[in-house]
């Protein structure tokens, strides 16, 4: 529960273009349960709506993390994060973090300016490389991505610049091929991917980590695995309104 927006937020692969036909839009939302083994500790959710920002328009991401009332009793998770995207060049202009996971808070708050390559927080300024991502903007913008003009093939590797903590990562994402995968809709195909990110930070074991995401026109997330020492992690996709086709669809 506690790493699920560093599960969501990050699976991203990289490219300097995308495809004008965005697969999300104002009033979709989608909903996950998050298990521990066959243990349900929690869910975590996202919704996109209009927002006007600095006069620009642009999409408004909220994303939830949040435990099961039985296990707030031993580790209350309450996790926010928001981020503002361009709508033209799917980057972020403004991301917000306010986090609460057993008693430790985290709260950024960062501005991005894409043209002079930096990121405005309350006490500093950071350079940022070019189409750097914030933790949640990076799947949003992932999802515009054309597996066919970036000629993904199994195996093949992907990477984009992140900015996370005030400091800059790179992630390797590798797309393994395509799954069918069973829900409570339907049989689903899926583009299959592991992503990795340097050693000592969240991914050092992302060679353990899988994400399922649609490969149709609305590229949502279905799954994601990870293991760790104690056992498996796992979110799956519970609820969904506002998708671009609705998933019962075949």
């Amino acid at each position: 529960m506690k790493r699920i927006f560093y599960i969501v937020g990050l699976f991203i692969f990289s490219a300097e273009s995308f495809s004008q036909n965005i697969p999300f839009q104002s009033g979709e939302y989608t909903s996950y349960k998050i298990y521990f083994s066959s243990i349900w500790v929690g869910n975590a959710d996202m919704e996109v709506s209009k927002r006007e920002i600095n006069n620009k328009e642009s999409l408004y991401i909220k994303g939830t993390g949040r435990t099961a009332p039985f296990f707030d009793f031993f580790f209350k998770v309450r996790d926010t994060y928001e981020t503002f995207l361009d709508v033209n060049t799917i980057l972020p202009i403004e991301f917000i973090r306010d986090v609460n996971e057993g008693g430790y808070l985290i709260n950024q708050h960062y501005i991005f300016n894409h043209s002079e390559n930096k990121v405005i927080t309350k006490d500093s300024s950071y350079f940022i490389p070019n189409f750097t991502q914030d933790m949640l903007s990076a799947f949003f913008y992932a999802r515009t991505l054309n597996k066919e003009v970036l000629k993904m093939r199994a195996d093949s590797t992907f990477n984009i610049p992140i900015f996370i903590d005030n400091e800059n990562y790179n992630i390797a994402i590798k797309y393994l091929g395509n799954e069918l995968v069973n829900t409570k809709w339907r049989q689903i195909e899926c583009m299959v991917f592991q992503p990795k990110m340097q050693e000592g930070r969240i991914f050092e074991n992302g060679e353990k980590m899988k994400i399922w995401v649609t490969d149709d026109i609305n590229r949502i997330l279905i799954k994601v695995e990870t293991t760790i020492w104690a056992g498996k992690i796992k979110a799956t996709l519970n609820n969904y309104r506002g998708l671009k086709r609705d998933l019962s669809n075949n």
